[in-house]
């Protein structure tokens, strides 16, 4: 709003809300104005709330199951003594899980010996897709960890230093944690899970989740702080809505603000 005058000499303010001159002494006008502003603020607050609704309440966090265990997996270098699995679709009859030799090696069938040591399985599936290509029609390959050559057990997420850690006979949930540094101040320490790979009575793969607290160690009770096992991955996710909130505090904040304070400007601008 700014003050002017009008052709005749009377003072008037211009209303960017009403778009014409209003006279000062036109209180029937400046009601209609003001109406016209109290709707536009109400709308205005009613999409700023519905804003806060969705970035708070619109989960899009990465769904941790059965992937992480592979995403892990595309992080690590394969090693000799290594046993992986190597899925071949659709000619299922290459498929074979195989040890890694002593000099990095692999062997299979139409392709001999492969150097693989030293590969991400991510590396590995695009060389013998690229070497399977000679044989088969727009094959799809999947390489995955059976089993790792040392003991080595891992942590991710909300923890100092993440990544692999060497395993040593009778380690636990907590010795790992602490190997790690201990977690980061927004670690959801009430939802910790740890994905297990392990076998079945007829010998096949299965994948296990637990789920753990801390503050049940913190109060005394260690019947879950639960032993680990080679192969083990332990995830310590945020508090949740913690990024959200931060978003919304250092952009939402600050705009409600202003928008409040330049409303409260314009009203007492216009009595």
């Amino acid at each position: 709003m700014m003050l002017t005058r009008l052709p005749d000499g009377r003072q008037a303010m211009t209303s960017s809300i009403c778009k014409e001159k209003i006279p000062l002494a036109d209180d029937a006008k400046w009601l209609l104005c003001k109406a016209r502003f109290l709707k536009m603020t109400e709308i205005l607050r009613k999409i700023i709330s519905l804003l806060l609704i969705v970035i708070v309440f619109f989960d899009t966090s990465t769904l941790f199951s059965l992937e992480l265990t592979r995403m892990m997996e595309s992080s690590y270098n394969i090693s000799s003594g290594d046993v992986i699995s190597i899925s071949v679709s659709p000619a299922e009859e290459f498929s074979r899980e195989v040890s890694v030799s002593p000099d990095g090696t692999i062997d299979l069938p139409l392709l001999g010996n492969l150097k693989v040591s030293g590969m991400s399985t991510s590396s590995l599936e695009k060389l013998l897709t690229d070497k399977f290509s000679k044989y088969i029609s727009s094959p799809k390959i999947s390489v995955s960890i059976k089993r790792f050559s040392s003991y080595r057990v891992a942590i991710i997420g909300q923890i100092q230093r993440s990544g692999y850690f060497e395993y040593n006979e009778g380690m636990k949930i907590l010795d790992l944690i602490a190997l790690a540094g201990g977690p980061m101040d927004y670690a959801d320490s009430k939802n910790i899970k740890v994905y297990r790979k392990s076998k079945d009575s007829n010998g096949n793969i299965k994948e296990e989740i637990f789920n753990l607290s801390m503050d049940s160690f913190f109060q005394g009770d260690l019947s879950k702080n639960i032993e680990l096992t080679p192969g083990d991955i332990v995830y310590i996710p945020r508090q949740k809505f913690t990024t959200k909130t931060k978003w919304i505090s250092d952009n939402i904040i600050p705009w409600t603000m202003l928008t409040s304070f330049a409303i409260s400007i314009a009203i007492i601008l216009s009595k």
